[in-house]
């Protein structure tokens, strides 16, 4: 069949899917499924991002765009959602009709790219989901960590630090968006195991002003909670700041009133580590998570395999470790990983 009228007929479906649409039938296989060599023909990556409104999405775009510049004829189209699914299925239809042989896809909420996944799949061409779990089971390969161990790993050395009884705070991740449901599940199930902490949780967006915005309230409702945990470490150094505020000084963070912990190594946290005020992270890096989501695609367009999941291997940040991981010659917003 002629490339260009299957392209046209496999972009209509997409669209259709997306505004709730039937499918059209499948057109065969696509150019990305070809035995054609890699190099011989230019390649096109789509990457479809939830958002940049936290550091981590950022960092995930510029691993992504270095990993592409490695090769000579591979180009990137790049969107940003910023965290709205209708705008995502925009952009999801955009990066299609341009006639893209491969996604990224960094969903803003499980469901919203699963249309366009599942017409890929029909057609073959194939979607790497990044950090953020979709609902569809028809993407073809998963580039992430498992946010719910994340979660509860972190809140539990968090119980072990308070000695496993006492007051804490939960300042969660965005709601709705997937890690933060995963890892509010991941929390759920640590409560659950602890009836002597006392929990008290509410949402930030993993930004630095909600970290700020969220602990100011918290602090001013419980002045004596024996521990804080953040979902992310921006939001953590925000934390910080509404704890000096409050009049907390880093002395009595030092030692434990309260003791802080969070997810991920924004370097900014990796300072807060390095200074004692921070007890303990979980890395969640990504500029790994982009680098391998190229990779993959790379790999499918040569015509090799990738396993179905490819889980993030994580190191425990702990005042003990820390300088293998911080740069304290970079600023806050750096991501060395």
């Amino acid at each position: 069949m002629n490339r260009r009228v299957e392209r046209r007929r496999f972009v209509a479906s997409v669209g259709a899917a997306l505004l709730g649409g039937a499918c059209s039938p499948s057109a065969g296989p696509s150019e990305a499924g070809s035995l054609q060599s890699f190099a011989a023909r230019r390649w096109t990556i789509g990457f479809s991002n939830a958002s940049e409104t936290n550091t981590w999405r950022t960092a995930l775009r510029e691993s992504i765009e270095r990993s592409v510049a490695a090769y000579d004829n591979v180009d990137l189209l790049i969107t940003d959602a910023n965290d709205s699914p209708a705008k995502q299925v925009a952009d999801l239809e955009d990066l299609l009709a341009k006639g893209v042989d491969g996604l990224i896809i960094g969903a803003a909420n499980t469901h919203v790219a699963n249309p366009a996944i599942e017409e890929c799949a029909r057609y073959s061409i194939p979607t790497v989901i990044v950090d953020r779990k979709v609902s569809t089971d028809q993407f073809t390969t998963f580039v992430s960590t498992n946010h719910t161990w994340l979660a509860a790993t972190a809140l539990e050395k968090l119980i072990e630090l308070i000695g496993g009884r006492g007051k804490l705070a939960i300042i969660e991740g965005l709601p709705g968006a997937g890690p933060a449901v995963e890892r509010n599940a991941g929390y759920d199930q640590v409560l659950a195991r602890h009836p002597d902490v006392e929990a008290i949780r509410q949402a930030g967006d993993w930004s630095r002003a909600s970290g700020q915005r969220v602990t100011e309230n918290l602090v001013t409702a419980n002045p004596h909670l024996d521990g804080i945990h953040f979902d992310g470490g921006e939001m953590a150094v925000g934390g910080v700041q509404a704890l000096r505020a409050a009049g907390i000084t880093d002395e009595s963070m030092r030692d434990g009133k309260p003791f802080l912990t969070w997810i991920d190594g924004y370097n900014g946290g990796l300072k807060l580590i390095k200074a004692g005020i921070g007890k303990f992270s979980i890395q969640h890096p990504p500029r790994l998570h982009g680098k391998k989501c190229v990779e993959s695609l790379i790999q499918i367009f040569r015509g090799e395999p990738v396993p179905k999941d490819q889980p993030m291997k994580l190191a425990f940040i702990t005042p003990q470790n820390v300088d293998r991981y911080v740069a304290l010659d970079k600023p806050d917003d750096y991501w060395a990983m």
